[in-house]
Protein backbone atom coordinates (compact mmCIF):
# COMPACT_ATOMS: atom_id res chain seq x y z
CA UNK A 1 0.00 0.00 0.00
CA UNK A 2 3.01 2.25 0.20
CA UNK A 3 2.71 5.61 -1.50
CA UNK A 4 -1.00 5.27 -2.26
CA UNK A 5 -4.04 7.08 -0.93
CA UNK A 6 -4.62 3.98 1.20
CA UNK A 7 -1.68 4.95 3.42
CA UNK A 8 -2.17 8.71 3.29
CA UNK A 9 -4.18 10.10 6.21
CA UNK A 10 -6.79 12.74 5.58
CA UNK A 11 -7.62 13.33 9.25
CA UNK A 12 -6.08 12.08 12.51
CA UNK A 13 -7.81 12.46 15.88
CA UNK A 14 -6.31 11.39 19.20
CA UNK A 15 -8.66 10.99 22.17
CA UNK A 16 -7.01 10.53 25.55
CA UNK A 17 -10.43 10.10 27.15
CA UNK A 18 -11.32 7.19 24.86
CA UNK A 19 -7.67 6.01 24.76
CA UNK A 20 -7.64 5.74 20.98
CA UNK A 21 -6.52 7.30 17.74
CA UNK A 22 -8.82 7.58 14.76
CA UNK A 23 -7.53 7.94 11.19
CA UNK A 24 -9.60 8.73 8.13
CA UNK A 25 -7.54 7.76 5.09
CA UNK A 26 -7.68 9.49 1.72
CA UNK A 27 -9.22 6.39 0.14
CA UNK A 28 -12.20 6.78 2.52
CA UNK A 29 -11.28 3.97 4.92
CA UNK A 30 -11.55 4.68 8.66
CA UNK A 31 -9.26 3.06 11.25
CA UNK A 32 -9.57 3.23 15.04
CA UNK A 33 -6.49 2.19 17.03
CA UNK A 34 -6.67 1.57 20.77
CA UNK A 35 -3.67 2.81 22.72
CA UNK A 36 -2.99 -0.74 23.99
CA UNK A 37 -2.63 -1.99 20.40
CA UNK A 38 -0.39 0.90 19.37
CA UNK A 39 1.88 0.49 22.40
CA UNK A 40 2.04 -3.30 21.95
CA UNK A 41 2.98 -2.90 18.28
CA UNK A 42 5.63 -0.21 18.87
CA UNK A 43 7.91 -0.35 15.82
CA UNK A 44 11.16 0.59 17.59
CA UNK A 45 14.10 -1.84 17.46
CA UNK A 46 13.94 -2.68 21.17
CA UNK A 47 10.25 -3.60 21.08
CA UNK A 48 10.72 -5.54 17.84
CA UNK A 49 13.55 -7.56 19.42
CA UNK A 50 11.36 -8.33 22.43
CA UNK A 51 8.49 -9.53 20.20
CA UNK A 52 10.86 -11.76 18.20
CA UNK A 53 12.34 -13.27 21.38
CA UNK A 54 8.89 -14.03 22.78
CA UNK A 55 7.80 -15.56 19.46
CA UNK A 56 10.93 -17.72 19.32
CA UNK A 57 10.39 -18.83 22.91
CA UNK A 58 14.08 -19.11 23.63
CA UNK A 59 16.86 -17.27 25.32
CA UNK A 60 16.99 -15.03 28.31
CA UNK A 61 14.21 -12.45 28.39
CA UNK A 62 15.85 -9.39 29.90
CA UNK A 63 13.65 -6.34 30.17
CA UNK A 64 14.87 -2.99 31.42
CA UNK A 65 11.88 -1.18 32.82
CA UNK A 66 12.07 2.57 32.60
CA UNK A 67 8.63 3.44 33.83
CA UNK A 68 5.62 2.05 35.63
CA UNK A 69 4.38 -1.43 34.78
CA UNK A 70 1.03 -1.02 33.09
CA UNK A 71 -1.74 -3.52 32.56
CA UNK A 72 -3.98 -3.53 29.48
CA UNK A 73 -6.31 -0.57 29.69
CA UNK A 74 -3.83 1.66 31.53
CA UNK A 75 -1.35 2.92 28.91
CA UNK A 76 -1.92 6.52 27.87
CA UNK A 77 -0.44 8.63 25.09
CA UNK A 78 0.99 11.66 26.84
CA UNK A 79 2.12 13.29 23.59
CA UNK A 80 1.78 12.67 19.85
CA UNK A 81 3.85 14.50 17.26
CA UNK A 82 4.16 14.29 13.48
CA UNK A 83 7.43 13.00 12.07
CA UNK A 84 7.83 14.75 8.75
CA UNK A 85 4.95 13.98 6.43
CA UNK A 86 5.16 10.22 6.80
CA UNK A 87 4.74 9.18 10.45
CA UNK A 88 3.74 9.86 14.06
CA UNK A 89 5.74 9.59 17.25
CA UNK A 90 4.10 8.82 20.61
CA UNK A 91 5.27 9.41 24.14
CA UNK A 92 3.64 6.72 26.29
CA UNK A 93 2.77 6.92 29.98
CA UNK A 94 5.29 4.15 30.70
CA UNK A 95 8.06 6.51 29.52
CA UNK A 96 8.64 4.84 26.15
CA UNK A 97 9.05 7.24 23.22
CA UNK A 98 11.31 5.77 20.54
CA UNK A 99 8.81 4.25 18.10
CA UNK A 100 8.10 5.97 14.79
CA UNK A 101 4.73 4.83 13.44
CA UNK A 102 4.77 5.34 9.67
CA UNK A 103 1.43 5.85 8.00
CA UNK A 104 2.03 2.68 5.97
CA UNK A 105 2.59 0.72 9.20
CA UNK A 106 -0.56 2.19 10.74
CA UNK A 107 -2.64 1.25 7.71
CA UNK A 108 -1.20 -2.27 7.86
CA UNK A 109 -2.10 -2.44 11.59
CA UNK A 110 -5.71 -1.40 11.01
CA UNK A 111 -7.73 -3.57 13.40
CA UNK A 112 -11.03 -3.46 11.50
CA UNK A 113 -12.45 -6.87 10.49
CA UNK A 114 -11.99 -6.26 6.74
CA UNK A 115 -8.30 -5.36 7.12
CA UNK A 116 -7.62 -8.20 9.59
CA UNK A 117 -9.14 -10.82 7.28
CA UNK A 118 -7.15 -9.40 4.34
CA UNK A 119 -3.94 -9.49 6.44
CA UNK A 120 -4.66 -13.07 7.58
CA UNK A 121 -5.16 -14.27 4.02
CA UNK A 122 -1.90 -12.59 2.93
CA UNK A 123 0.16 -13.98 5.87
CA UNK A 124 2.63 -16.80 5.13
CA UNK A 125 1.64 -20.32 6.17
CA UNK A 126 4.17 -20.29 9.05
CA UNK A 127 1.91 -17.93 10.99
CA UNK A 128 4.67 -15.31 11.12
CA UNK A 129 3.67 -11.72 10.81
Amino acid sequence: MSGSSASTPQEITVSREQRQMSVRWQDGHHSVFGFDLLRKECPCAMCGDQRRQRAAGGGLDLLVLSGPILRPGEVQATDVKPVGRYALSFVWSDGHDSGIYTFTLLRDLCPCPACRSRAASAAPESGAR
